[in-house]
């Protein structure tokens, strides 16, 4: 694996001091942005022919790193029943373990992305399923809200 600064660079004088390829005036959010839109690795190649394609696959690695040492270890409770578990802000960190009765008009974490907050459970899933929700597969805003349905109809009355 190569050093950070092998691989990504910031200087005042180059994009104004946006991240680019080491080397390159290429900025690293362009292949996020990409990647983002469900672009492949490939095709962003062929847009950037000068740029080596073991760079871009070491800042893919280099980033998965990054997001991996800063996942935080939730802690395992075995439970007797199926109650709900809360974080510190008083948020439901399991709504996929629980029923409909148990989330809502709560603060519930996504179960599907596990990133959004809903300020009052089942209010906004719809469009968090449709547009932004990263922890779906389908593409198109019907098949999205369909297989959030699908996998968590539980949590629907």
């Amino acid at each position: 694996m190569r050093a950070l600064y092998q691989v990504v660079s910031r200087t005042s004088g180059v994009r104004r001091g946006m991240a680019v390829f080491t080397g390159t005036r290429i900025p690293v959010k362009s292949l996020i942005d990409h990647l983002d839109r469900g672009g492949s690795i490939d095709e962003f190649l062929q847009r950037y022919r000068d740029l080596p394609r073991d760079t871009v696959l070491a800042a893919c690695a280099l980033g998965l790193e990054s997001l991996l040492a800063g996942v935080p270890v939730e802690p395992t409770v075995t439970q007797a029943s199926l109650l709900p578990r809360t974080n510190a802000q008083g948020v439901v960190i399991n709504p996929e373990e629980l029923g409909a009765r148990a989330v809502v008009g709560k603060r519930v974490r996504c179960p599907a992305c596990r990133s959004l907050v809903f300020s009052s459970w089942p209010l906004g899933w719809d469009g968090h399923a449709a547009r932004t929700c990263r922890g779906l597969k389908a593409r198109e805003e019907t098949a999205r809200k369909a297989e959030f349905k699908r996998r968590f109809e539980h949590l629907f009355r």
